[in-house]
């Protein structure tokens, strides 16, 4: 059978990767299937790939979930680049009270989320990840923390117990939201209310750390505890 590649993915096959026909590829379609194939002439401007092997993935608990106040400029995609290597299912944009970017502007929001999202998928097939990170914008605090069944966590440098000390295990796989605030913290507000909605307080140790760099430590950890990573 074959699968034929989109012009985006063909250039990149074909250009970036410098693959040509008859050499072994790798296959997903971000949703849940993967398999391997080989590269055939296609038609037109897109390749094609006889597949060979092909299986479905199944995307189960336990995810996990960062809700990150944006940083501005590069940093965010960086963000998303990093979080979707490392194989984080979903990052939620919030407006925090101290926030230094805004979704006011919804045409100027939906271009950012439209190139985030092509950041996401390419990070996604260069570390051969089945799905593609999801990319939502425009949340509230409020409904970061409604996560229920899965177990919040927010990031605060006030908190006293590590991130470590908050995480569920491998015996206990429930899935997690990590709540990574903007450069000045949360407000107290904001943690008056996630200590309200039921959720867990944590710090990541005594230094401070950029809100991006800050998401990826805590996912990094959060999904090595829960035996996805490492």
């Amino acid at each position: 059978e074959l699968a034929y590649l989109s012009p985006e993915d063909t250039r990149h096959a074909l250009r970036s990767l410098r693959l040509r026909a008859g050499d072994q590829v790798s296959l997903a379609d971000g949703r849940s299937w993967t398999g391997r194939g080989r590269l055939v002439q296609g038609e037109g401007e897109r390749a094609a790939v006889e597949v060979t092997e092909a299986r479905r993935v199944v995307r189960g608990p336990p995810l996990v979930s960062v809700a990150m106040a944006p940083p501005k400029g590069d940093r965010l995609a960086w963000a998303v680049q990093k979080l979707a290597e490392i194989g984080a299912d979903e990052l939620l944009l919030m407006d925090a009270d101290r926030s230094v970017r805004r979704w006011r502007d919804q045409d100027r929001a939906g271009r950012v989320l439209g190139r985030l999202g092509l950041v996401a998928r390419e990070a996604a097939m260069q570390s051969r990840r089945p799905f593609v990170m999801e990319v939502i914008g425009g949340v509230a605090v409020a409904d970061a923390l409604a996560v229920e069944p899965a177990r919040a966590v927010m990031l605060w440098e006030g908190a006293v117990h590590p991130l470590r000390a908050t995480l569920p295990g491998t015996d206990d796989p429930a899935s997690v939201r990590l709540l990574v605030g903007p450069e000045g913290g949360f407000s107290d507000g904001e943690v008056r209310a996630a200590e309200a909605a039921g959720a867990a307080l944590a710090t990541l140790g005594a230094g401070i750390l950029r809100t991006e760099t800050a998401a990826v430590v805590a996912a990094v950890l959060a999904l090595a505890r829960l035996g996805r990573l490492g």
